[in-house]
């Protein structure tokens, strides 16, 4: 993971420099709008349309994207651990765009064993974040037979949302690496989402 800390916009009504736009990650185009909230349903219009499945931390990125033209704006501060943390609807949005996903192009799950190696893993990183919002009355889970198809594992209990992709872990783990759009991003070296990890899948 870079040592770089991710830059948040802190105040969204003020009008930076240039106006409303910032390149969209993932896609690397620029896309403006009218306030900051246009020019992300912007970015995110843009990825969705090319198929591309929403990050669960697509503002964040676009806000470090937004920042990172503005060189040194004063409303571009680095996020704390509680900034990032990752609401419930942006949970949902994942999850439910991970479903889209598995309908559309039948996807095959990772065997059982491998999803249990995985989850063992995060259940022990480091970079894992909690999911901000009734977390405990675990009201996403009626979401994810759609996906995985009523499966888990044996770690459900300790997995949260990973700090590095944004990834909702009690799913991710079951996904193959291929479908996660993940091979921008620089995982620690224990992990299995690192690509010489999943080499060996």
């Amino acid at each position: 993971m870079s040592d770089v800390p991710r830059l948040c916009y802190t105040v969204k009504n003020s009008v930076p420099a240039g106006d409303w736009w910032c390149t969209c990650p993932i896609i690397n185009e620029r896309v403006e709008g009218g306030d900051f909230w246009d020019m992300v349903n912007n970015c995110k219009q843009r990825l969705m349309d090319r198929g591309i499945m929403l990050p669960v931390d697509i503002v964040l990125q676009i806000e470090d994207a937004l920042c990172s033209r503005l060189h040194g704006n004063e409303h571009c501060k680095p996020c704390t651990m509680a900034e990032q943390k990752i609401g419930f609807k942006e949970v949902v949005q994942w999850v439910k765009s991970m479903y889209s996903f598995a309908v559309k192009g039948g996807l095959t799950l990772v065997p059982q064993e491998e999803a249990e190696r995985r989850a063992r893993i995060c259940a022990a990183c480091p970079h894992q974040i909690e999911t901000s919002g009734c977390w405990g009355c675990r009201g996403i889970a009626g979401l994810i037979p759609a996906i995985a198809g009523a499966r888990v594992t044996e770690s459900d209990g300790q997995l949260k949302a990973c700090g590095i992709c944004g990834c909702y872990n009690a799913v991710s783990v079951h996904i193959p690496n291929d479908v996660q759009d993940t091979h921008t991003l620089q995982f620690p070296s224990f992990c299995w989402k690192n690509p010489q990890q999943s080499q060996n899948e």
